[in-house]
């Protein structure tokens, strides 16, 4: 459910610790993550999602880890975003959370049957997510499967507008892909991209210019349609490009979101919190140990 500003819910004392205790009573909580092999990492990350609801801001999850080669992987990795849904629901956190869904964990790499057994899954999770107030977002991982996650995207929108999807703005694509999905309801997480490299200083520089210039092309599709942007950028500069861009345009400051990077809400995104633009922190928990290609942002 997408809630403006002004509708989030009052600040809550001592949430994070409030989290954590209801988490720790629910019933059979204990069994559920050890069957999984969660450990306290989804306690921690609600915990910390609680709190960053003390300063008006909103969470978006993910659990990382290796792709599935089986359906049983998968069912597993299903399993976990379920577990952490149910959790958020039963501690009265789940409103407004947001769950970052990789593909890949659920199902998307099998063999045989990959996109089949990743539809099924991700439709479970995201109808999950919607009963609960939540959202789901695509994170689309390695360019090269992005075709697939954008037509699983497609199917789950059916049965949940709301889905959204993450894209890199350095790709070439990009700009065709946000006139695509700058649709209504469509969220769109649209993140920079790599970090840029050069030989000099100079050609550093260009990389930057050239980053900053490709993200705000992107970004100018999406704001100036009717979906709803999530402007996962770090820099100050593109920061305040989108907050200039919406106020030329009209948009309201609930019908878009800023995204903070991994872990804690920098400076820049708690003004803009206060401020009253919606504002995201991206946590994360779990590993990718022992196998090659595991799933990355």
């Amino acid at each position: 459910m997408i809630r403006s500003a002004g509708g989030l819910r009052p600040a809550r004392t001592a949430a994070s610790d409030r989290a954590r205790n209801l988490i720790i009573r629910v019933p059979a909580t204990g069994s559920v993550l050890g069957r999984l092999g969660l450990g306290a990492g989804p306690v921690d990350a609600l915990a910390r999602a609680a709190l960053v609801a003390d300063v008006r801001a909103l969470a978006s999850i993910d659990i990382l880890g290796v792709p599935a080669v089986d359906a049983v992987e998968a069912g597993t990795a299903t399993g976990s975003y379920l577990a952490l849904l149910d959790l958020a629901d039963r501690a009265g956190i789940a409103e407004d959370l947001d769950i970052s869904l990789r593909l890949a964990l659920i199902g998307q790499q099998v063999a045989r049957g990959g996109a089949k057994i990743a539809y099924e899954n991700a439709a479970e999770i995201c109808a999950r997510a919607d009963t609960a107030g939540a959202t789901v977002t695509l994170e689309a991982g390695d360019p090269t499967v992005l075709d697939a996650t954008l037509t699983t995207l497609t199917e789950l929108r059916r049965d949940v507008p709301t889905t959204g999807v993450t894209l890199r703005a350095d790709l070439p694509r990009t700009p065709a892909d946000c006139r695509d999905l700058a649709r209504p309801a469509c969220r769109v997480r649209l993140r920079p991209g790599r970090h840029p490299v050069g030989p000099s200083a100079q050609s550093l520089d260009r990389a930057h210019r050239d980053q900053h210039d490709r993200y705000a092309a992107c970004l100018g599709i999406l704001m100036a349609g009717p979906g709803y942007p999530m402007i996962a950028a770090q820099d100050s500069g593109l920061i305040a490009f989108a907050t200039r861009l919406a106020a030329q345009i009209g948009r309201g400051r609930d019908s878009f979101e800023f995204q903070g990077a991994r872990g804690a809400l920098r400076r820049e995104h708690r003004r803009l919190a206060e401020s009253g633009y919606r504002t995201r922190i991206y946590l994360a928990y779990g590993s990718t140990p022992g196998r090659a290609g595991a799933a990355r942002g």
